[in-house]
């Protein structure tokens, strides 16, 4: 028995001796060289932000100095156009390239101004202005009711809250839908591999685009 315990005994003190070596040889760093460390870049918040793309219009006014127009402030005194718009109609800031769409009635009410139309004729408010849109993007629509098209902010996990979902005209000029050119995302930061090499990381972002 003796014999025994004096073998537990060697092995203890061996596997103290050696789990003690490992750990100096962790503080003072003995194994190999050391790893190239870089700083993370942050990126700009322009790409995680919750903002919209655009702020679409709630309401159907007009601001022109330090004065907010109604739209039928005007537009109850003229008749409504025969025409589609043209380069000498009014509102020439607006620049209406919507495909097939270049006609103001399309969209807005032909008598009061101050509401769209659905697909019946039915006037609609500013800020239900999807409905609007669904008189010709209805499969876009369909996705964007289940949320596979466009954008939703606030909770996925309906038990943390509400999800609110963007309407088209957050993301999309209801004259001009197209999007510009856009700078994306930086791709994601991998800080190293197994094989001790470190791979670049994305740019910083450039403020100039």
């Amino acid at each position: 028995m003796a014999t025994v315990r004096n073998k537990n005994n060697a092995c203890v003190w061996v596997m103290v001796l050696a789990f003690s070596g490992l750990a100096v040889s962790f503080v003072f760093d003995g194994w190999g060289e050391e790893r190239e460390t870089h700083q993370v870049v942050v990126i700009a918040p322009d790409f995680y932000s919750k903002l919209p793309v655009r702020q679409p219009r709630l309401e159907a006014t007009l601001v022109l100095g330090d004065y907010t127009y109604r739209c039928n402030t005007c537009h109850q005194h003229l008749k409504p156009s025969q025409v589609q718009k043209s380069a000498v109609s009014a509102h020439p800031e607006i620049l209406l390239n919507h495909g097939v769409n270049n006609y103001c009635a399309t969209c807005h009410d032909r008598e009061d101004r101050e509401k769209l139309v659905d697909i019946n004729g039915e006037k609609v408010s500013f800020a239900q202005s999807q409905v609007t849109c669904l008189q010709c993007h209805g499969p876009i629509y369909r996705d964007w009711e289940k949320g596979v098209h466009g954008r939703m902010n606030d909770y996925w996990d309906k038990r943390r809250g509400e999800v609110r979902k963007l309407t088209c005209v957050a993301c999309h000029d209801p004259h001009d839908p197209a999007f510009k050119p856009m700078v994306p995302s930086p791709a994601p930061q991998r800080l190293g591999r197994l094989d001790g090499s470190v791979t670049p990381i994305a740019k910083e972002f450039d403020d100039d685009h």
